[in-house]
């Protein structure tokens, strides 16, 4: 994938069997590209946004005996970090290249982020192809990719700012590229689709 610097062999990384190789190898060899990568967006990202992003290494979830299924970097408006805030993520997983818009974890914001999302949710259902392809990865399980979205619906929208109420589970939607399909893309096609997710995150970001 000559044009964001990644290819098989960063896909590779997640067939390692043993769960502490596996992690020290996303760890040190994927997740500084995907940081490279993320500051080479960055600019492009905050004129999508609308206003001044950071860019944010993911952590590698660490459980016993479970290798690490995915790799992200963030963007968020805050230097702090992005847990409970929206963030926009490029994510890698086993198959596929992910552009994303969450919030995880909790934070003062979920509240007003909930009554944006509610009070915006007809209108976001209204955007039609920029959205035909939107997945949610909310406790995905990294195998098969969830079913499309029905993003065209007011009432989808609506339940996705029920789980960003206070201690709900979040939100994490996106856009998906295979392996095969990763490999032709370049900075400005990624670029193009977030431009395309903007509208969801600039709800949530400036949510009050």
């Amino acid at each position: 994938m000559a044009g964001l610097g990644l290819g098989p062999p960063d896909f590779a990384l997640f067939e390692l069997g043993d769960p502490d190789e596996r992690a020290r190898a996303l760890d040190e060899e994927l997740q500084p590209k995907l940081l490279a990568l993320g500051v080479q967006c960055n600019s492009g990202l905050a004129r999508v946004a609308g206003k001044e992003l950071f860019v944010h290494p993911g952590k590698l979830p660490r459980r016993r005996n479970a290798a690490p299924e995915e790799v992200l970097v963030a963007f968020s408006d805050s230097p702090k970090g992005y847990r409970g805030l929206a963030f926009l993520a490029v994510v890698m997983t086993r198959e596929h290249l992910h552009a994303r818009v969450g919030v995880r974890g909790d934070s003062p914001r979920r509240a007003g982020m909930q009554r944006a999302l509610e009070r915006e949710a007809a209108n976001l259902a209204r955007k039609g192809k920029p959205f035909r392809k939107l997945r949610e990865f909310l406790e995905w399980n990294h195998e098969e990719l969830p079913e499309l979205a029905p993003a065209h619906s007011a009432a989808f929208w609506l339940e996705m700012g029920e789980a960003l109420a206070p201690g709900g589970p979040g939100l994490d939607l996106g856009i998906a590229w295979s392996q095969e399909e990763a490999r032709s893309i370049a900075l400005g096609d990624l670029l193009g689709v977030f431009r395309d997710l903007a509208p969801l995150y600039k709800v949530l970001a400036n949510a009050e």
